[in-house]
């Protein structure tokens, strides 16, 4: 086994022009002085391109040369190289005059020069372990996305440390999350590795609100895929520079650790708490109400917020009612009702309602009870705001008395900031005043298995089904829970009775698949997954584009299609270029015509995961059909490391024997295969020929 930290040098390629463009340009413009660059590939697309970019691209790529374009809008279409090869165009406009006079031989020399430093740059910005940008790419990005006022932007760290022993394993485990991450999410953004387990993006039309739904999204997925915990910090671009929108995010980050295994935050949410809808009333206002609910036993709170928000409460609009109102923020009140019943004070919003009309405006307002359920005097102010986000349900003048529905929707309000811990807080406080919720029930399951308490979120789940059996939500989250829990048994029956109320759900279809899948049900994994594969995820924001076609390979692949099972694995590395098991089955696929691909195929397959058995059994089996018996050797040694005690590895470790010559002890182990599959047919042929071959030869 190789030293797993060392790297080839790999050439610059049309791919590394998207990634790199923000540093390629700050290259080029130190070169060529220019107002702006471009990068295509070598090829012309035409589609949404200025006519006189895809005729300067043509021409560059036909006569290999820099071209230049000295009319109205000066351009200079400068050829990049890979050796002699052309891996893209350079377009720059505005070149100035100082450029475009050089001679084409002069020009021809510098695009070389500048295709060399550009190769420098490249290993500079590549982190060597998972082939992700590293940290300069990440700052390029978002310094371009602080000059982009116009484009909602976000920059997202995650912190994905899986659990290694070693240095060499703890390399490769962090180079699979690498590429999982990527195929999750680079459809949205170029995903770096900043080192440790630490990745970031900058989303460049990803507003706060999408990014939140996508760490989400992606946490879930990474938990499936059994990563221990994750967190994830979020920044907004709104015009601080780079170093601040880092330090943002990272300190978003380090509250988002605080929040549980798979904690999220953004830095809104810690910067502008004040906005936020159940921040508790200033300190004077908070004083004021603890002195009038001092005394008394029984009363009624009632918050009232201005529809307008250019209207500011004042007393005369409700001097004829009863109450003590104590003016708060955002031009809203409070109005305390001294001995006051639910009914009292929902007469009293009837009535204030009336006279707010007559006087041209309207508040929505949240009602809260004292005595109600086991809340604390000093809860009801907070549960008065909480009330008063349930009104926002019903639109401008109305009015909601707090229950356990609004412990819901602030317990969502939470979930949707990723503070699970208070989330789970909310719900469970709405439980103990509607133990049958299902709403209820749904949440605080889903809070607790995203907290990685999958016992527990199975409890609520179960109870849900008590009062709907046919429940689609709690049937789905009860499979995701007994998957966690690896009772891949009990998932497939919720999943499928799940699909039996004919709701058609893209996760919902690919976990059964894959659980399928694993359990050798491949025409049942094809029927899902082909069903997958048609309807995608719903949103381009929506993570794992492309996921579902590594599975179809591997179905098709055990079902002996070997066409459908090549395109889904090509479909699949398209999406994630790393994907190991994609590569190795389209290796072994390549393999049998053309081994020479299928080679390379395996051998990034083991250098990407180098902990499956099985991705070194097909490198191995390659190797021996290519008569490497010295290569396919110590292939073996490896995987005798990992596996000893399978069918595939014995009948691997008999041909190579009987490749070497030494029939005796291929006929053992192709006995051997015998005894942990009698039904082998290839291993009980081979004992027969060999077994002839012996007593014909006496060896």
């Amino acid at each position: 086994m190789s030293f797993p930290f060392y790297h080839d040098e790999v050439a610059i390629a049309s791919r590394d022009l998207d990634l790199l463009a923000p540093l390629f340009e700050s290259n080029i413009k130190e070169s060529c002085p220019c107002e702006g660059v471009y990068f295509m590939g070598p090829s012309v697309s035409g589609d949404g391109l200025p006519v006189q970019w895809n005729a300067g691209v043509e021409v560059v790529r036909n006569g290999l040369k820099p071209v230049k374009d000295k009319g109205k809008n000066p351009a200079l279409y400068l050829p990049l190289w890979t050796g002699e090869e052309l891996f893209g165009v350079a377009v720059l406009i505005g070149a100035e005059v100082q450029v475009l006079e050089l001679s084409a031989g002069l020009l021809l020399e510098k695009s070389k020069a500048v295709s060399r430093e550009l190769h420098m740059l490249k290993l500079a910005a590549i982190e060597p372990i998972t082939q992700l940008g590293n940290s300069l790419v990440l700052q390029s990005r978002v310094a371009l996305a602080t000059l982009e006022q116009d484009i909602d932007s976000s920059l997202v760290l995650f912190d994905l440390f899986p659990k290694a022993s070693g240095a060499g394993k703890a390399g490769a485990a962090v180079a699979k999350v690498g590429a999982c991450l990527h195929a999750l999410i680079g459809h949205l953004a170029h995903p770096c590795h900043l080192g440790n387990g630490l990745f970031g993006l900058c989303w460049q039309g990803g507003s706060e609100e999408t990014a939140l739904k996508m760490a989400d999204q992606v946490l879930q997925w990474l938990k499936r895929d059994n990563i221990g915990k994750g967190h994830v910090g979020i920044a907004v671009c709104d015009g601080s520079s780079v170093d601040q929108l880092l330090d943002q995010a990272w300190q978003a980050l380090l509250i988002a650790q605080k929040r549980g295994p798979f904690g999220i935050c953004s830095y809104t949410a810690l910067s502008d708490r004040a906005s936020h809808p159940l921040y508790p009333p200033p300190g004077k206002t908070l004083r004021q109400l603890r002195q009038l609910m001092k005394d008394d036993e029984q009363f009624s709170l009632i918050e009232l917020k201005p529809d307008d928000p250019a209207v500011v409460f004042s007393a005369p609009f409700c001097a004829d009612l009863p109450g003590v109102t104590v003016p708060t923020e955002h031009g809203g009140a409070y109005v305390f009702l001294a001995g006051a019943s639910e009914k009292e004070s929902l007469g009293w919003c009837r009535s204030a309602q009336t006279l707010f009309a007559e006087n041209g405006v309207s508040f929505s307002m949240g009602v809260c009870v004292y005595p109600y359920e086991n809340f604390r005097k000093g809860e009801i102010i907070g549960n008065c705001r909480k009330a008063l986000l349930h009104t926002a349900f019903f639109g401008e003048g109305t009015w909601t008395v707090f229950d356990g529905v609004s412990l819901n929707i602030s317990g969502d309000v939470y979930y949707n900031e990723g503070d699970m811990l208070k989330a789970s807080r909310e719900y469970q406080r709405g439980l103990d005043i509607d133990p049958e919720n299902v709403n209820l029930l749904n949440s605080i399951g889903v809070t607790t298995a995203q907290m990685a308490r999958y016992t527990k979120a199975v409890s609520c789940f179960e109870k849900v089904l008590t009062v709907d059996p046919r429940d689609f939500m709690a049937l789905c989250n009860l499979g995701f829970a007994h998957l966690a829990l690896n009772h891949p048994d009990e998932a497939i029956a919720y999943f499928e009775e799940a699909l039996g109320g004919n709701d058609v759900h893209f996760d919902l279809l690919f976990q059964l698949g894959k659980l399928y899948v694993g359990k050798g049900r491949y025409r049942d994994a094809i029927r899902v997954l082909a069903q997958a594969e048609e309807i995608g995820p719903e949103h381009i924001e929506d993570v794992s584009h492309g996921a579902v076609h590594c599975l179809l390979g591997e179905a098709y692949y055990h079902e002996k299609n070997r066409k459908k099972a090549t395109g889904s694995l090509q479909r699949a590395i398209r999406y994630n270029s790393r994907d190991s098991l994609s590569l190795s089955l389209l290796g072994e696929l390549y393999g049998q015509d053309e081994p020479d691909i299928g080679l390379t195929f395996c051998q990034q397959a083991v250098e990407i995961d180098g902990e499956c058995w099985r991705h070194w059994l097909r490198l191995g089996t390659i190797h021996l059909a290519r008569g490497n018996r010295d290569e396919a050797r110590r292939v073996l040694t490896r995987i005798l490391r990992l596996q000893r005690q399978h069918e595939d590895v014995s009948l691997f470790q008999a041909k190579l024997s009987e490749a070497e010559g030494d029939a005796p002890k291929a006929c053992g182990l192709y006995q051997q295969v015998l005894k942990l599959n009698a039904k082998n047919r290839d291993a009980a042929k081979a004992v027969k020929r060999l077994k002839r071959s012996i007593q014909e030869t006496g060896k």
